[in-house]
């Protein structure tokens, strides 16, 4: 096949760009905060990336609530809090919709972006723009010990929410584990219940019908409150000793709130003391749940957006995915790297993980008061499991407090 000489000297000429771009980039040190999950695990492989590009990575690893915070006095600022930025969890309405990031469209042009290969760009894409590079992908899903429902003498897995409960009950019963449920007195925990119940939370005008008159999203607060109430989720949780995720790890719990790839860090005998027995657990009744993706996104304000855009497309490489996966079970962005290693047989649960991708109901997480209202609600929940208030009362407030932000902002 013949190639036009216009053809040739425009690719000569992309590739002289790309080239020029590099060039700009080496001999520069730019900041990366994260937390600490996205921390690259392989330091070898860092180390040759800044030794090959001459691009220096400060990493400044700090937890979510710390993120946001120095993002938002920095903005205050007109600082830029670091070059590049780790965006999961409530970052879409802390960061993205608040303007704190580049639009990253005239990057996406210079053709050098696997662009067939990532998966959930129009995730982050707002009015046309990107604003953030996925990672990894994540829904929020639960696992479970199988080889402790056998030992209660339960046959299967439950099916709805009761049964969870009736199960729950029986394990202790049965003296296989004294707090069967690891859960949090936190956000995700309500919002799991209440969606996979089949509450839609919201209508279309962000109206919280989740306070509806015997709405799904009261009956989830009232198990929940149970099985606090119960102890069928140990104390520990709410004493703030140790997360659901901890909890479950040491081996205290047969029910867990997890994600997709945890399958990876529970039945790995050096973290996990539930190995090699857990299992996805296909969320109960109408099944719905919501996504956590992740992605790196290049400060509004930094002036190194060059090197930090060639250190982006080392973090969405092959080999860091993987070894982002083999450490915290991280579902890559990558379609062919999520493949390559079910190949390998690496991931677990595949066929559940797809099960469970066919029930997404997304909360509205690019709504600027979002963020302010999610961690509101992890706070009134630990402290109405902590006070015993009532069930009902805990969702008038979180409706409450969501109208008078929705005022607020618009």
């Amino acid at each position: 096949m013949k190639v036009s000489k216009r053809i040739c000297i425009l690719l000569v000429l992309l590739f002289l760009l790309s080239m020029g771009f590099a060039a700009q980039a080496q001999d520069t040190t730019i900041s990366f905060l994260t937390p600490p999950w996205g921390v690259p695990p392989d330091e070898e492989a860092l180390n040759a990336f800044m030794a090959e590009s001459g691009i220096t990575v400060e990493i400044q690893s700090v937890q979510l609530a710390d993120l946001f915070s120095r993002v938002q006095v920095s903005a205050a600022a007109g600082q830029a809090p670091a070059d590049v930025i780790f965006v999961t969890e409530e970052g879409p309405s802390n960061i993205v919709a608040t303007g704190n990031l580049m639009g990253l469209n005239d990057f996406v042009a210079r053709g050098d972006l696997p662009l067939d290969d990532l998966d959930h760009m129009s995730f982050w894409t707002l009015d046309d723009e990107l604003f953030v590079v996925p990672t990894y992908q994540q829904l929020v899903m639960m696992d479970y010990n199988a080889a402790s429902l056998a030992e209660a003498g339960i046959d299967a897995a439950p099916t709805t929410w009761a049964e969870l409960h009736e199960q729950a009950v029986a394990i202790r019963e049965a003296g296989v584990d004294d707090h069967p449920i690891a859960f949090g007195a936190i956000n995700w925990s309500w919002w799991l219940m209440a969606l996979s119940m089949g509450d839609p939370m919201f209508d279309e005008d962000l109206n919280p019908v989740f306070a509806d008159e015997g709405s799904k999203g009261r009956e989830a607060m009232a198990l929940l409150k149970t099985f606090f109430d119960d102890e069928l989720i140990s104390p520990e949780i709410l004493a703030g000793s140790i997360n659901q995720h901890g909890l479950f790890w040491s081996g205290v719990g047969v029910f867990h709130q997890a994600w997709q790839g945890s399958l990876a860090v529970a039945n790995n005998p050096d973290s996990s003391a539930q190995a090699p027995d857990s299992e996805y657990l296909v969320l109960p009744e109408e099944g719905n749940t919501w996504t956590f993706h992740a992605g790196l996104g290049i400060a509004l304000d930094s002036e190194n957006a060059d090197a930090a855009w060639e250190f982006i497309k080392w973090y969405i490489s092959e080999g860091t995915q993987t070894a982002i996966y083999n450490a915290y079970g991280l579902y890559p962005s990558r379609p062919s790297v999520a493949a390559a290693l079910n190949e390998e047989g690496v991931i677990q649960g595949y066929d559940e993980i797809v099960a469970q991708g066919m029930h997404v109901h997304e909360l509205p997480r690019f709504t600027l008061w979002w963020g302010p209202w999610a961690a509101s609600v992890s706070e009134t929940i630990l402290e109405a499991m902590q006070t015993g208030m009532d069930s009902d009362a805990v969702i008038d407030s979180l409706a409450e407090a969501w109208n008078e932000l929705k005022d607020e902002y618009e």
